[in-house]
């Protein structure tokens, strides 16, 4: 039998693509391929079991995860939590289907409140037929009943080059709700499914300078929310350890990502790029893409995963934690950074042991950052994040930082 490299303790699963929106900026839009059944799930989990770490986040994904129904996912929890009592489920939707009577149960005793969702607040990229004002609507009306029922979702939302401004229009949004603020997350629009012929979409001075404003207000008002990536940031800055995208160059071998077709990627990022040099397989066929294009092997049963595994795909991959440019392994803050997201380095035609898109980006706030920890400037939101700021000056200060 085949040993897997690593056990892994992420998997992203799409049970389908299909959606009840139709937004123009869709990184997973509908590609045809049918929704998966109970049965499917079975099979996959159980090729994948022997593989797990003691606690696995198992976290649904689409196209729209609701569409499968409360039914489907109280089912492979039953299932799952039977064979691997560690599997903790969490889901990331547009909520556009929310209603209390059918969801509430499963989103607190199956998802266990760990549910994050996607809004952009410049009514631009997210539509329902057609129609930005009806999606905000939709999703309003179904976020506060969301926030009635005692959940806090993380909203997430991309900006690109025109729509930087806007940030703030969404912290304001946070800031609306009181103690009941959601936590939120400012990603940067890149260029995949239907946008993906768009190239940069925002460029990463525009990206940093917006973080780095955020982050001054952030701390100057120490809401109830956090902001992301601000809060994993500042985290890495104070040393803590994290194996959350983008902030580890060990994801290789330790995600998952697997489609509705069952085709298997190391995450939703090299998922959504779409390009087949970067899939593993097929958890559901046994098919384990070889060294070559048109060379395929086939496993069954318990093999199946650390085949994945030890693909050609995979292990180049894993190899992006010591293949990086030379300037990486020097930059003051690469300790923090890692190098970068392995996705966007190969996204933006620089290969997998490329510079990150996004690298001045990281620069401008981690510079920042440091410097507001160092004065003492991000106590308050250290103490909030339960850091010591003691203790993350004393390492900034080790590593050559100080006033």
């Amino acid at each position: 039998m085949l040993l897997p490299l690593m056990p892994y303790s992420v998997v992203i699963a799409k049970p389908t693509k299909n959606c009840n929106a139709d937004c123009t900026y869709c990184s997973a839009p509908p590609d045809g391929a049918d929704s998966w059944s109970l049965d499917d799930f079975k099979r996959m989990f159980d090729r994948l079991q022997p593989s797990f770490t003691p606690n696995i986040d198992w976290i649904w994904h689409g196209g729209e995860p609701m569409l499968m129904g409360p039914d489907f996912f109280e089912a492979c929890a039953e299932y799952a939590l039977a064979q691997h009592g560690g599997v903790h489920f969490a889901i990331q939707t547009n909520l556009l289907g929310y209603k209390s009577e059918r969801w509430k149960r499963v989103f607190s005793e199956i998802f266990e409140g760990r549910v994050s969702t996607s809004f952009d607040p410049y009514k631009k990229y997210r539509t329902v037929k057609g129609s930005a004002e009806t999606y905000d609507r939709l999703f309003w009306r179904a976020m506060d009943q969301v926030i009635a029922d005692d959940f806090r979702p993380l909203v997430i939302g991309v900006y690109d080059e025109g729509a930087a401004t806007a940030a703030m229009d969404m912290y304001e949004r946070a800031l609306s709700y009181g103690s009941a603020g959601f936590d939120i997350r400012f990603n940067y629009a890149y260029p995949a499914g239907r946008a993906r012929e768009a190239g940069m979409l925002i460029a990463p001075t525009t990206y940093g300078q917006m973080l780095v404003d955020l982050y001054d207000r952030w701390i100057d008002e120490v809401p109830v929310f956090r902001i992301t990536p601000l809060d994993l940031m500042l985290q890495k800055v104070a040393g803590y350890k994290s194996m959350l995208c983008p902030w580890t160059k060990s994801c290789g071998g330790r995600f998952l990502t697997i489609d509705p077709d069952g085709s298997v990627y190391n995450c939703s990022e090299f998922s959504d790029f779409g390009d087949k040099r970067f899939r593993f397989g097929n958890i559901l066929t046994g098919e384990v893409q070889e060294a070559k294009p048109v060379e395929v092997k086939f496993y069954s049963g318990a093999d199946i995963a650390p085949a994945l595994a030890a693909s050609p795909a995979s292990r180049e991959i894993m190899g992006r934690a010591v293949n990086l440019p030379p300037d990486c392994k020097t930059c003051p803050h690469f300790t923090e950074c890692e190098g970068g997201c392995a996705r966007d380095a190969v996204l933006f035609e620089r290969g997998m042991g490329g510079k990150f898109g996004y690298c001045q980006s990281w620069k401008m706030v981690f510079n920042r950052l440091k410097q507001s920890v160092v004065t003492g400037e991000a106590d308050r939101i250290l103490y909030k994040l339960g850091i010591t700021p003691e203790s993350a000056r004393a390492r900034l200060s080790a590593y050559g930082w100080a006033n």
